[in-house]
């Protein structure tokens, strides 16, 4: 964001100010700093291209008339300093455009329009750090991204946020105008841990590269609703070269959301696609020794089969996953489908701008063909125990599900934001395919929650482990499923007695 010089904030206000002292004043005025409301030229990123964009902020004026031939007003900004304000550290666990542009903006604005409060924001691997800083006495103030929001929730690492939110004015407890299913999802044990916001949306989706699509012969028009269909694209449209090298993958089903782990902000993919509630959060049970998620082992390793495990892998040391990346495998046009949420068409943009691609529902399961299933989630933002100022911190949470911060990241990144208001005045347009999703929100049959596990990272990791076994043909799918559910109950029991059902 471009800087604004002492002198062009002293030109603003004495435009402000002008005319609004009339006649010759004998004396000088009293120094009591007043509010003032000043314009501003600022530098924002909007799809990547920076722009000019005026805008307002409060800041403390001190009035002092000088008496002389021709009196004049001179009027002084006073703001605090950055490292004279109380300080706010806000960490989030994204790097790229994300963390360099998006959430940088946010905080630059939050602080041109809070001259009483500056927020020093910071990109951190949230895995290794935040749980270290809050037992060390030394949390951030405010944190959001790739938290293990459920783990912590139960290790009581986050202040409980009800009475802030009963008493908001910018949002309060249970608003109507936020996703109704996003209070649900960081409620732990009858209390509120945080909120979603900075990326909030769809997480379901299948996405085609619609060369491919054609090259292969077949119709964009007419995408696979079942595993088994999906399957046959998946056949035609995966090629090897003379040497038998994998060429074009037509589908890692195990690519993006396909492969991602239950979380607090996404739900367990294969048990939305074939319908089954593989978690009970009342409970506190699992079941996933069940005939559907067997169904499910079963399909991945039919996909696999067709290059076989061992060249895919090959092939995954050559092309990164998901879509940010343009050496990523769907976004360089190596590979025909992958399953990916709201975000794909905003990434896309700049990971893949001379490609088209074609936005549609995820397959389901033979016998639930044509269901329209989606999960709506998003990344709580949390204010860590031991912090100094909650109510401070409270402050910048609130900012984050406002318009203001919203359209920051939208215009950067192509995330969205809690708010239904904003959602619905959104021009989605320059983010091909965008529509879909956000469609999608109304359109479909079901809308699966977001699951608050206390395991979840070790949830995640022994679904990598199973996939591995079936696909690798080190286990069956019956015997992987059990010893899935048996290693999954054992390890809660053992974490959480108190919880586990």
């Amino acid at each position: 964001m471009k800087a604004v010089t002492r002198r062009q904030m002293l030109k603003a206000v004495a435009a402000v100010g002008a005319g609004t002292i009339g006649g010759g004043v004998l004396g000088a005025c009293g120094a009591t700093p007043t509010p003032q409301v000043i314009e501003k030229q600022v530098t924002v990123i909007v799809a990547g291209t920076p722009q000019v964009q005026v805008v307002k902020e409060t800041v403390q004026v001190e009035k002092t008339v000088v008496v002389q031939a021709s009196p004049q007003v001179v009027e002084k900004v006073v703001t605090a300093a950055p490292g004279e304000r109380p300080t706010l550290e806000f960490w989030w666990g994204w790097g790229g455009m994300t963390g360099l542009e998006a959430l940088k903006g946010v905080c630059d604005n939050f602080n041109m329009k809070n001259p009483n409060v500056f927020v020093h924001g910071l990109n951190v691997n949230m895995g290794e750090k935040l749980l270290t800083s809050v037992s060390a006495g030394t949390p951030p103030d405010v944190a959001v991204g790739n938290i293990m929001f459920s783990e912590y929730c139960a290790r009581e690492v986050f202040t409980a946020l009800d009475d802030f939110f009963a008493a908001s004015k910018v949002v309060t407890k249970g608003d109507k105008d936020i996703i109704a299913s996003l209070w649900k999802d960081a409620t732990w044990q009858g209390k509120i841990y945080g909120l979603a916001g900075c990326e909030v949306g769809p997480r379901m989706g299948m996405a085609f590269n619609n060369d491919l699509v054609t090259k292969a012969g077949l119709d964009i028009s007419k995408p696979p609703l079942t595993w088994d269909e999906a399957y046959e694209w998946h056949k035609t449209m995966t090629t090897f070269d003379n040497t038998g090298n994998l060429v074009i993958l037509g589908f890692d089903v195990l690519d993006a959301m396909g492969g991602r782990q239950p979380t607090s902000d996404t739900s367990f993919f294969w048990a939305d696609s074939f319908g089954f509630e593989w978690w009970n959060q009342e409970k506190m049970t699992f079941d996933l020794n069940n005939d559907k998620f067997i169904a499910s082992l079963a399909t991945i390793k039919k996909f696999y089969d067709v290059a076989g495990a061992e060249k895919i892998n090959g092939y995954r040391t050559s092309y990164g996953t998901w879509t940010q990346s343009p050496t990523a495998s769907f976004p360089a046009g190596v590979q025909g489908m992958i399953l990916n949420g709201y975000w794909t068409p905003g990434e896309l943009v700049h990971s893949a701008p001379d490609r088209k691609f074609t936005f549609t529902w995820a397959p389901n399961s033979s016998d639930r063909r044509g269901k329209k299933f989606q999960n709506e989630g998003g990344h709580p933002v949390v204010i860590p125990k031991g912090v100094k100022n909650p109510q401070l911190s409270f402050s910048f949470l609130e900012y984050l599900t406002t318009p203001d911060a919203a359209d920051i990241i939208l215009n950067t990144t192509g995330w969205w934001s809690p708010r239904i208001s904003w959602l619905a005045k959104i021009d989605v347009s320059k983010f091909p395919g965008a529509d879909f999703f956000k469609n999608s929100l109304s359109e479909a049959d079901e809308l699966k929650p977001c699951p608050l596990c206390p395991i979840e990272t070790f949830v995640g990791q022994q679904l990598r482990v199973t996939w591995d076994a079936v696909n690798y043909g080190d286990k069956t799918p019956e015997v992987a499923a059990k010893e899935l559910q048996d290693n999954l109950t054992s390890e809660l029991r053992k974490q959480f007695p108190n919880l586990a059902g």
